[in-house]
C-alpha cells in the first residue's frame, strides 16, 4: 500500500475514463504540445452546461493538484449531476487537500446536503466524511478494529489504513470490457456501500459484492497481508462440481450472508431451474468449500 500521493504512479488512474461515463463531446481542442488538463480546466467556466460536464468527467480520472480547487466552485452549478461529479472528486482527493483548506471545503459541501437528488446527497456525504476523517458515514463501513476503512472510487472498493493515511484502490485495473463488470454492486446509483461491503467482526478480513454483469453478482475478498481473493464462475462451476455451462441468461449470482467463525457463507443461485448451494471461503485455510446444496426447482 502507497501514500495516496503516489497512486499516479501505482495505478495509472490518469488518462483513463470515468467509471460508467465517457465524455463523445470535445468543446475543447489543446494545440499540439499543450497540457490538455489546461483546457480542460478553462472548460469548466464554458456558459454552456454541456461543455461543463465534459470536462469535470475527462477530469475525474486525473490526480492534477489543482483539481480540488477547480471543483470548489462547480458545487454552485445549476447542474446536479455537474455538482455531483464536483463533489466525487473532491472526496476521492481527500488526501490532497491541506488541513487548512478542509473547512472551506466542507462549509461548500454542506450547501448541497438537502439536495433534492438523492445521489448527489450521497456523493456531499462521502466527500465530507473523507475531507474530515469521519468514517461514521453510511459511504463508508470501518473495520471492527477502526483501522481499515473501504470507500467506493472509480467504482472499485478503496482501502484507507487510517494509521498512516494511505490508501490502495482494489482489484485495479477493472475490467472494462462491459460498464458494469467488477463494480461494487452500490456504485451504479452512488449508493451506500450497506450490505455490499461486510468486515469480518474481529479479523482484518472484509468482503466485497462486486457486479459481473447486470444479472450476475461475485464475491471478493481482502485480507491483511494476504490481499485479495476473487470467486469467479469458472472457480464455482469447479467447486459444485458442475458439468454443463452456466451462462446468461442465468448465470451464478452470489450474495454474501455472513462471516461465521473463520468463514465467510455465501449464497450462490443459477440456472433457469433456480439452482443454490451455500459455500465458504476459510480464512485459515485459504479454501472454498460447499456447505449446503439445494435441489432444482422442478416446473
Amino acid at each position: 500500500m502507497q501514500n495516496a500521493p503516489t497512486m499516479k504512479n501505482r495505478a495509472g488512474l490518469t488518462g483513463v475514463c470515468c467509471i460508467l461515463i465517457t465524455s463523445t463531446i470535445a468543446y475543447a481542442i489543446p494545440q499540439s504540445g499543450s497540457d490538455p488538463t489546461d483546457a480542460l480546466l478553462a472548460q469548466l467556466k464554458n456558459s454552456e452546461p454541456d461543455a461543463r460536464i465534459a470536462a469535470v468527467r475527462e477530469l475525474q480520472t486525473s490526480l492534477d493538484p489543482r483539481i480540488p480547487d477547480a471543483m470548489l466552485s462547480l458545487l454552485s452549478d445549476e447542474g446536479n449531476s455537474i455538482r455531483r461529479l464536483a463533489a466525487r472528486a473532491i472526496g476521492s482527493r481527500w488526501w490532497q487537500i491541506s488541513k487548512e483548506k478542509v473547512s472551506q471545503f466542507v462549509e461548500a459541501l454542506r450547501r448541497n446536503e438537502n439536495s433534492e437528488f438523492e445521489d448527489e446527497r450521497n456523493m456531499v456525504a462521502r466527500a465530507i466524511a473523507l475531507l474530515t476523517r469521519d468514517y461514521n458515514s453510511k459511504m463508508l463501513v470501518r473495520s471492527g478494529n477502526d483501522r481499515w476503512v473501504v470507500y467506493e472510487r472509480r467504482g472499485l472498493p478503496c482501502l484507507i489504513d487510517t494509521t498512516t493515511d494511505t490508501e490502495e484502490l482494489l482489484g485495479w485495473p477493472r475490467d472494462e470490457s462491459t460498464t458494469s463488470e467488477g463494480m461494487l454492486v452500490p456504485a451504479l446509483g452512488n449508493e451506500p456501500l450497506g450490505d455490499a461491503v461486510v468486515w469480518h467482526p474481529t479479523k482484518e478480513a472484509v468482503a466485497f459484492s462486486v457486479l459481473k454483469s447486470r444479472r450476475s453478482v461475485m464475491i471478493w475478498i481482502w485480507e491483511h497481508s494476504f490481499g485479495l481473493q476473487k470467486l469467479q464462475p469458472a472457480m464455482l462451476m469447479e467447486i459444485l462440481k458442475l458439468k454443463e455451462p452456466v451462462d446468461e441468461p442465468n448465470p451464478f449470482t452470489a450474495q454474501i450472508k455472513e462471516w461465521k467463525n473463520n468463514e465467510l457463507h455465501v449464497s450462490v443461485g443459477w440456472g433457469s431451474d433456480e439452482e443454490s448451494a451455500i459455500v465458504a471461503w476459510d480464512l485459515s485455510m485459504d479454501t472454498w468449500r460447499v456447505v449446503s446444496r439445494e435441489a432444482p426447482t422442478k416446473g
